[in-house]
């Protein structure tokens, strides 16, 4: 769902944008939470196993998770921006959806470097003399620093910016 289908719904079953907002942010902060404790529990398994099958099943449901959790966040933050009157849909300095999914269509090897195919890199967001991030669809994962960026979050990490302004480089 999306800050605008929210106060769509708001406006066609009569209740007030502010109401539908915090309904809405109510029902995602459990979900959040909910994905947040796994991936917690699955990295807590992850370091006290030696297992290399069990580790490579470990940490692809972390990366599912994270990838569950990335939309969750995302409408969260948002609602909550625009709840604190920090950003108006429609507005010159919003950024839509269809921005964040252009931006998130942006080959991220692009934007970090690999070699020939889909053999795995050193990471460039810690030192790294072992190639430790493998690339997926469009995103990749260290298993050093056990993260993964999308496109957005890798211009995030590499250009020092915001969100928002992530998107608006990728545009």
């Amino acid at each position: 769902m999306t800050l605008q289908t929210t106060i769509k719904a708001a406006k066609e079953n009569g209740v007030s944008e502010r109401y539908a907002i915090m309904r809405r942010l109510a029902f995602l902060q459990p979900l959040i939470r909910e994905k947040m404790s796994e991936i917690g529990l699955a990295t807590k398994e992850l370091e006290h196993n030696e297992d290399p099958l069990e580790r490579a099943l470990i940490t692809a449901r972390i990366n599912e998770l994270a990838v569950e959790l990335h939309p969750l966040r995302r409408e969260s933050t948002l609602l909550l921006r625009y709840f604190n009157g920090k950003m108006k849909p429609g507005s010159s300095n919003a950024i839509t959806d269809e921005m964040i999914e252009h931006a998130r269509q942006h080959p991220i090897t692009r934007i970090v470097a690999f070699s020939s195919g889909r053999k795995p890199t050193c990471c460039p967001f810690h030192k790294d003399s072992n190639p430790s991030m493998s690339l997926y669809d469009n995103h990749v994962h260290c298993f050093v620093c056990n993260r993964s960026w999308d496109p957005i979050s890798a211009v995030m990490e590499v250009e020092k910016v915001s969100f928002r302004d992530a998107v608006l480089a990728l545009q």
